[in-house]
């Protein structure tokens, strides 16, 4: 089982096929690696692909502060691939992975040649960062015995209503890993993150392209939450009908407009 340590802390990853590009696909908020299923089917006959279990969920490791999480996520991931993968690379993220595609911009990895952001919370207004932290508020005030299940529902709420039964467990199969008061701390510590890793501080890179993806009923239904408020020459596709895991219900879709992205990279 390949584990990447950084700074004493094991991130758990997969790495599937072969190519001279590699993608990066980095799960949201209670999920994992394996929520990658139809990505790495796709992709993995043409690319070398890598999926990850962030800090805090599957494998990897949870004495991390759930606030510092995404920070140390990305140093963590840049880390992998520069010094474990080492070939140049697209990375796509999912929903959390909001907090954490920014800071690996930030830091510049020459590797990087584009990102995706996959319904993504652009977390640079304050009224979003208020309705954030106002739904961990009302997670958080659950007990420990309410919690998980209290946790299950908000993740059926994000779920397209014909997402079949496969589809539904590989989306819940990844929260029985999950610590679910640590995952509401993390979103809790949206204001404290933000003032600290300012995502409108995120720079424009020459050689990165971006990619934003959302859904109508998601990400894609409230323009502030939008990330092209940031990026405004970015690519960008709404996916109409959708809910907020559209790369596993539409993921023939979803993989189509990657290998597009992929062109557009190279």
């Amino acid at each position: 089982m390949p584990f990447y340590k950084y700074q004493n802390y094991d991130l758990h990853f997969q790495n599937n096929g072969s190519g001279e590009i590699a993608l990066l696909f980095v799960h949201g908020l209670g999920g994992d690696g394996g929520s990658w299923k139809f990505q790495v089917e796709y992709f993995k006959d043409r690319f070398r692909v890598i999926t990850v279990d962030l800090f805090g969920h599957g494998r990897s490791s949870k004495e991390i502060d759930p606030v510092e999480a995404p920070r140390l996520d990305a140093e963590a991931l840049v880390a992998l691939m520069l010094n474990e993968i080492k070939q140049p690379y697209i990375v796509i993220g999912h929903s959390f992975a909001s907090a954490i595609l920014p800071e690996m911009i930030k830091l510049g990895d020459s590797f990087m040649k584009g990102v995706v952001f996959a319904d993504c919370v652009y977390q640079g207004f304050e009224i979003v960062i208020g309705q954030r932290m106002s739904f961990a508020s009302s997670m958080l005030a659950f007990s420990d015995e309410q919690l998980p299940e209290e946790t299950r529902k908000w993740y059926l709420n994000l779920l397209a209503a014909d997402a079949n039964p496969d589809e539904l467990e590989l989306i819940l199969s990844s929260l029985k890993n999950c610590d679910y008061r640590w995952l509401f701390q993390s979103v809790a510590g949206t204001r404290e993150y933000n003032e600290k890793y300012p995502p409108g501080e995120t720079p424009m890179r020459d050689n990165v392209q971006i990619f934003i993806m959302e859904a109508d009923q998601g990400v894609g239904n409230d323009f502030k939450k939008s990330w092209v408020n940031h990026f405004k020459n970015a690519r960008y596709y709404l996916f109409e009908n959708s809910w907020h895991f559209f790369f596993i219900t539409k993921h023939s879709k979803f993989n189509s407009l990657i290998d597009d992205f992929i062109e557009e990279c190279l």
